[in-house]
């Protein structure tokens, strides 16, 4: 708890005034990450590894954007820094605890945007950018079907694909699509599907992500997400 109030205190410092209100869920996630790096790190590796791998499919690399960058948990940023000369990470809170990794590199740049609001739904903004390259979206589409108004996640979340699809620029989307709480005798106890019925295709990857495990959250349950990732998410929704 007190690491917890630490990071709060030091982010709520950098963080403009119209975003802090985000600060307390922001710190909420990174805390647990931080409790579940064993449970977590299967999915870690394999979100980390599609962006790795993909960084040899891009033939330009000037700039890369990623979208719900987060705590980073799911980014190799190292990499990314590296081989572009910019990158720019945009989500609607960036905490202090992700400092030391940025300091390393002085190509990178935080933008704070609360991409589940307004025009940034089909991502004008990014037309902005000089030398876009690439796009990542970052376990972004639940987190904004849970912002969305009553009635309104489903229309959210295929805004956000639409406007990746029809990015001029490879666009690499990672989603969890659902989850599952089991007890301890494997019996599932409750269940959602995070796209709220939207159809995703079965062309990428697909693993399972222990988001809570048992006594993260209760002492005899545990919470199970599905992950589904595509390195070119327009080559995904065009077939």
């Amino acid at each position: 708890m007190l690491a917890e109030l630490r990071v709060h205190a030091a982010s709520r410092r950098i963080t403009p005034p119209a975003f802090q209100p985000h600060l307390p869920s922001a710190v909420r996630y990174w805390a647990l990450g931080q409790r579940q790096t064993r449970a977590w790190a299967p999915h870690l590796a394999n979100a980390r590894g599609l962006i790795d791998t993909t960084i040899d499919d891009i033939p330009v690399r000037r700039t890369v954007a990623v979208l719900g960058s987060g705590p980073l948990f799911e980014v190799p940023l190292e990499s990314l820094a590296r081989t572009f000369e910019r990158v720019l990470l945009i989500d609607r809170a960036h905490l202090s605890a992700i400092r030391p990794r940025l300091g390393r590199y002085a190509n990178i740049e935080l933008q704070w945007r609360d991409l589940a609001t307004g025009d940034t739904l089909d991502l004008a903004f990014l037309a902005a950018i000089d030398g876009l390259d690439w796009v990542i979206s970052s376990n972004l589409l639940g987190e904004m079907a849970a912002a969305a108004p009553p009635g309104q996640s489903r229309r959210m979340i295929e805004r956000h694909l639409t406007a990746l699809a029809a990015l001029p620029c490879p666009a690499t989307l990672i989603t969890d699509i659902d989850y599952r709480v089991f007890n301890r005798h494997g019996v599932v106890l409750d269940s959602a599907d995070l796209m709220q019925g939207h159809v995703l295709p079965r062309s990428g990857l697909r693993w399972k992500w222990e988001a809570a495990p048992f006594g993260a959250e209760h002492r005899h349950t545990r919470r199970v997400h599905t992950v589904s990732a595509w390195a070119d998410w327009r080559v995904a929704s065009s077939i």
